[in-house]
């Protein structure tokens, strides 16, 4: 999330909602499972909340995320 690429939520409050963009695609094909499991915590859940989340999805052991 340091890459000067990168898009964080200030970003999309500030410029590209005003500018009309609604729809954002979180992320493509090419990476494994748990990276794109933080990129929908840093998206999705409040930052009080994301431990609480991301240790209940790790500990589930149904999911296959490496």
């Amino acid at each position: 999330m340091n890459n000067p690429g990168f898009i964080g939520l200030d970003d999309i409050q500030k410029v590209y909602i005003p500018a009309g963009f609604s729809n954002f695609k979180i992320e493509g094909r090419s990476l494994g499972s748990a990276i794109i499991l933080e990129f929908l915590l840093y998206y999705m859940t409040k930052p009080e909340y994301q431990l609480k989340v991301r240790e209940e999805i790790y500990l589930d052991s149904m999911l296959d995320l490496f």
